[in-house]
């Protein structure tokens, strides 16, 4: 068997744990048909007993896609929040990797950010049109979950997060850049116990506010 087979066969099971993470129990008979379908496939794929197993794959890959459309349209508000909740959801990385060209992260890396849960990213758009090829550079500025990276606090961001994000406004405006906003909303982190935090927020939204109406303004006279 194949490295590519081996990785949809993956890619299957994932979609299998996702949807009983999702559903947490209920339609146990629709997941435990899949799960039987694509053992089956499995075993004998690498046993080699399989004439086409390309077309088989397809077929269990449209077996899944069937049950996948039919349970989704049953979500309840539960499964909703477990969407939300869930840690293979996408977040701002992902974006990133998969939308823009090319990307390098500033205000620091990771862990090593002042906040985590505040990326901010010098990104890269390449587009062609006709003969040309046009590229523009945008700031892209968001709250990051990650996949279950404890110190990214599930996004919950910080002052301090919030007034980087703001700097980088500032800069992107300085240079003329457009910026990509992504918003995740798992509320602020709870920083009441810092010292000083009550009024260094309250100036940061002041700020924040401020730059609003600049820019606001700075429409208005161009339209």
């Amino acid at each position: 068997m194949d490295n590519n087979i081996e990785k949809r066969i993956q890619s299957l099971r994932d979609r299998l744990t996702y949807m009983q993470d999702i559903f947490a129990g209920k339609h146990k008979d629709n997941a435990d048909l899949l799960e039987e379908r694509l053992s089956a496939f499995a075993e004998r794929a690498r046993s080699g007993s399989l004439n086409d197993p390309y077309a088989e794959l397809a077929t269990v890959e449209d077996l899944f896609a069937y049950v996948e459309r039919r349970l989704e349209s049953g979500v309840m508000p539960m499964d909703r929040v477990r969407i939300v909740r869930h840690p293979q959801r996408i977040c701002l990385r992902d974006i990133l990797e998969n939308v823009y060209d090319n990307f390098t992260e500033v205000g620091g890396q990771d862990e090593h950010s002042l906040d985590p849960s505040m990326l901010i990213a010098r990104a890269v758009i390449t587009r062609r049109r006709g003969k040309k090829t046009y590229t523009q550079s945008v700031m892209v500025i968001g709250q990051e979950k990650g996949h279950g990276a404890e110190f990214r606090n599930g996004g919950s961001v910080k002052p301090w997060g919030n007034a980087k994000a703001l700097q980088y406004m500032r800069v992107a405006e300085t240079e003329g850049i457009p910026i990509h906003a992504y918003i995740f909303t798992p509320g602020s982190f709870p920083i009441e116990d810092y010292p000083g935090a009550a009024p260094g927020s309250k100036r940061l939204m002041q700020r924040l506010q401020d730059f609003e109406e600049d820019n606001r303004i700075k429409l208005e006279q161009f339209l």
